[in-house]
């Protein structure tokens, strides 16, 4: 009788331990979302992900790379990228992380990617495709934005003159915006120099294209400068993401519904980006 009772006492404790362990799981997994501890580099990066997936452009045979903060076709041809997709998010200035330089070779291309040895002594500059400051919603997508299959060579006064001020502009946007996506690249159809003793292309002009999300309504957009010095203003290159794909031979949007896609490919007014 005694052994029949002290069993009864140990299941009955066994039962009650199980059964706190059960609800104190249990409470957690019934928190209210905003209880929990999701940190904004993650909401970041995981909506990123989700969008450059759709809109990753439909156009060649190449290398294409995906990081959760970017993706790119590289051209081991030319040493760069065809192009590079990345989403900007209206996130303020106080969450973002400091710019910090970390020029390197990219593990992930599997043909090599350029090299800093290329750039020495070129006279042109590692220009950012993906700029470091549209990066820079952490550590790690910033260090991201400098391998060098990231860069393409400019000519000094073009990377810190206009195509920065452009950066800015788009940068500013996108605090106006729900998001932005931007694909941008060289044209390889003119091509200037070659740098390095992997012959890095030097092209003759880059592209950005832009589609701007805010509420329910989509824009797009597209610029084409040339890789030079220029002190007019970055809307004198405004031009219609529709011209830009029949001089690289790439299809951005192709996963859009017909008419929407002819209608952003198609826009030249800058109205709905400058407010």
């Amino acid at each position: 009788m005694k052994s029949n009772s002290k069993n009864l006492i140990v299941t009955l404790f066994v039962i009650i331990i199980l059964g706190t362990g059960a609800y104190y799981f249990w409470d957690r997994e019934q928190k209210p979302i905003e209880e929990t501890n999701i940190t904004l580099e993650n909401e970041v990066t995981n909506v990123g992900e989700a969008i450059v997936e759709f809109n990753l452009p439909n156009t060649t045979s190449h290398q294409v790379v995906e990081r959760s903060f970017y993706t790119f076709s590289y051209n081991e041809k030319h040493e760069q990228p065809d192009w590079i997709a990345y989403t900007l998010y209206p996130i303020a200035d106080s969450l973002r992380v400091k710019r910090k330089d970390a020029f390197r070779k990219d593990p992930l291309v599997t043909t090599g990617s350029a090299t800093l040895k290329d750039y020495k002594k070129s006279g042109y500059d590692r220009g950012h495709l993906a700029p470091a400051k549209a990066m820079s919603y952490s550590k790690e997508a910033m260090s991201a934005s400098f391998f060098m299959s990231n860069m393409s060579p400019q000519v000094p006064s073009f990377n810190r003159g206009i195509w920065k001020k452009l950066e800015a502009e788009i940068y500013k946007w996108s605090l106006k915006s729900d998001s932005l996506y931007v694909v941008t690249g060289p044209v390889f159809t003119q091509i200037i120099d070659t740098i390095g003793e992997n012959n890095v292309s030097v092209p003759k002009y880059y592209y950005k294209t832009i589609l701007k999300f805010k509420d329910d309504s989509i824009n797009g957009i597209g610029f084409l400068l040339e890789n030079k010095k220029s002190s007019k203003s970055y809307f004198d290159f405004v031009v219609s993401i529709d011209s830009i794909e029949k001089i690289t031979g790439v299809d951005f949007y192709y996963q859009l519904d017909s008419l929407k896609q002819s209608k952003l490919e198609e826009n030249i007014n800058t109205t709905f980006f400058k407010n």
